[in-house]
């Protein structure tokens, strides 16, 4: 009988506790990773909103500027929506603790 409890408490802590012991880095680095892409990612749309309002208000179309300033919006907004598509389908679950077997 002490020999089952302390099987069945090993295989416990085998099961739920030691992958847990890693996770709390995992899940900082993975925080930090998080924000700071998507900061990247919001800088990189503001560039594109200018640089789309640039080239279509004031390159491209000066004199129907006025009718088309909602169109940078609607490219930047496209552009943000294909790069959330394409992160959403490179995210991939993984165990914690992979190399145990």
């Amino acid at each position: 009988p002490v020999e089952t409890y302390e099987l069945v408490r090993d295989y416990a802590k085998q099961e739920t506790l030691d992958p847990l012991r890693g996770a709390g880095r995992w899940l900082g680095v993975g925080l930090i990773a998080g924000f700071l892409m998507s900061v990247g990612i919001v800088i990189v749309l503001v560039g594109v909103l200018r640089l789309t309002q640039d080239l279509l208000l004031y390159t491209w179309f000066v004199d129907q500027a006025d009718g088309l300033s909602f169109v940078p919006y609607l490219v930047t907004l496209a552009i943000g929506i294909a790069t959330s598509a394409v992160v959403w389908s490179r995210v991939s679950v993984f165990e914690l603790n992979r190399g145990r077997r």
